[in-house]
């Protein structure tokens, strides 16, 4: 259910960014990010990125907690996308493609901030299927 949701809201994405308001293309990218980080691609991505890191990261010879890295990648995405909007009252393509990636950093960080940010992450996810499902017939 949540990977059919995100193909429909990312294609959509993919169809108006350059040709609706920044704002309907926004919503879809973020509404999309939000179902593919629950869809099992999203769970492959979260494997991976947090094996990656582990990995990167058990070559310092001074422990680094991955979850910390991962929070910092996220709030690092927030601020861009918040910038990018700030700037030019528009979400050009990187703050879109942070803003579609940003629900699955989140989710890879666990800890307080997987926690807080999970939970607004499956709210969005639950109000994505609650607009979509009816018009697919879940």
């Amino acid at each position: 259910m949540f990977t059919v949701g995100a193909i429909l809201c990312l294609s959509l994405f993919w169809f108006l960014r350059r040709k609706a308001h920044w704002l309907i293309s926004g919503f879809f990218a973020v509404f999309g990010g939000a179902l593919f980080a629950f869809s099992f691609l999203g769970g492959w991505a979260t494997d991976l990125i947090t094996w990656t890191l582990g990995f990167v990261l058990s070559l310092f010879p001074e422990p680094i907690p991955a979850a910390s890295v991962l929070a910092a990648i996220a709030v690092f995405f927030l601020v861009m996308v918040g910038i990018d909007v700030w700037r030019d009252k528009k979400l050009d393509e990187y703050g879109q493609w942070a803003a579609i990636c940003l629900p699955v950093v989140i989710l890879a960080a666990g800890g307080d901030v997987g926690q807080v940010g999970g939970t607004a992450i499956t709210s969005l996810a639950d109000a994505g299927t609650s607009m979509f499902g009816p018009l697919l017939g879940w």
